[in-house]
């Protein structure tokens, strides 16, 4: 999992502290930087990586893979994944104090786990799975014993399971045309699910927006999008759900019904299967 051509890490600020804990699945890095605001940064590794900030993050403002972004972190836990290979080069909005811990996984045990490849990153999000799975490897890493590697064999495996939901999740919210509907007819079909999420979207409306019969619509919204458009929509119900978790002060109840959700036990149900926590788990910690 070392250095290789073409890859590239480098830093701003000032390394403060760094303990690093190598094992044949991972390479975990529990570090602390101190700046002045904006910190540089140019990554480009050949790991998939794991990014957990405990402390002092505020935004990512950089070019990845020739796309501006610009990904503000909120709540409690920061957490952000990077695919193999992706280049990024830009600042962080930090300090003055930086905490942070990045696991990088080795790509034969990546390889060999995921039957699809992740190639889209996932910035500014939170999972307390992984965040406590994290911390308690981070605590053994401090003393690991004969058993350590076989703990973080086991956490890496999981680790990716989840990554790899998260990442189809992200993916059924990017509106990137790989072919079958333009990008301004995704624009439209996006615009009305966000105005009609505690209404009943059907197939009829949403071919109708693109003009096409619902077979035809369905392969083309499938090869543009990557998911079904019942996937879709569940993605952005989900979405606002939790945006209106963290900033509101609504019941369980009414955060169903202005989704979409029949009733509170499906909203959870749903909820849960997606992002693996419940509502109330995920409002707690946002509100924390």
């Amino acid at each position: 999992m070392g250095q290789s051509s073409g890859f590239v890490r480098s830093v701003g600020g000032d390394l403060v502290s760094s303990t690093v804990t190598t094992t044949s699945s991972i390479r975990i890095e529990v570090l602390r930087r101190t700046t002045s605001g904006r910190m540089h940064w140019h990554f480009r590794q050949p790991e998939l990586s794991l990014f957990m900030f405990s402390k002092g993050v505020v935004s990512l403002d950089a070019t990845i893979d020739g796309r501006q972004t610009n990904r503000p972190f909120n709540g409690k836990t920061r957490l952000a994944v990077f695919p193999a290979t992706m280049e990024i080069e830009g600042a962080w909005n930090v300090g003055p104090t930086l905490d942070y811990t990045v696991v990088f996984l080795n790509p034969s045990l990546v390889d060999e786990r995921l039957r699809e490849a992740i190639s889209a990153p996932t910035i500014g999000f939170e999972h307390d799975s992984l965040a406590r799975g994290l911390s308690e490897l981070c605590r053994e890493a401090t003393a690991p014993d004969n058993m350590f590697e076989m703990m973080a064999e086991g956490w890496a495996i999981q680790a990716l399971a989840h990554i790899s939901r998260i990442s189809r999740c992200e993916d059924m919210l990017r509106i990137t045309a790989r072919g079958g509907l333009p990008g301004c007819c995704l624009r439209r079909l996006e615009d009305f699910v966000r105005a009609n999420l505690a209404e009943a979207v059907g197939l009829d409306e949403l071919a109708g927006i693109a003009g096409l019969s619902k077979r035809h619509f369905l392969r083309a919204f499938q090869e543009s999008v990557g998911v079904s458009p019942y996937q879709y929509v569940l993605a952005l119900r989900i979405e606002e759900a939790k945006h209106r978790l963290a900033r509101s002060a609504e019941s369980m109840t009414e955060i169903a019904l202005a989704t979409g959700f029949g009733h509170a036990q499906h909203f959870s149900t749903s909820f849960r299967k997606a992002t693996g926590e419940t509502p109330s788990s995920f409002r707690q910690r946002a509100l924390s």
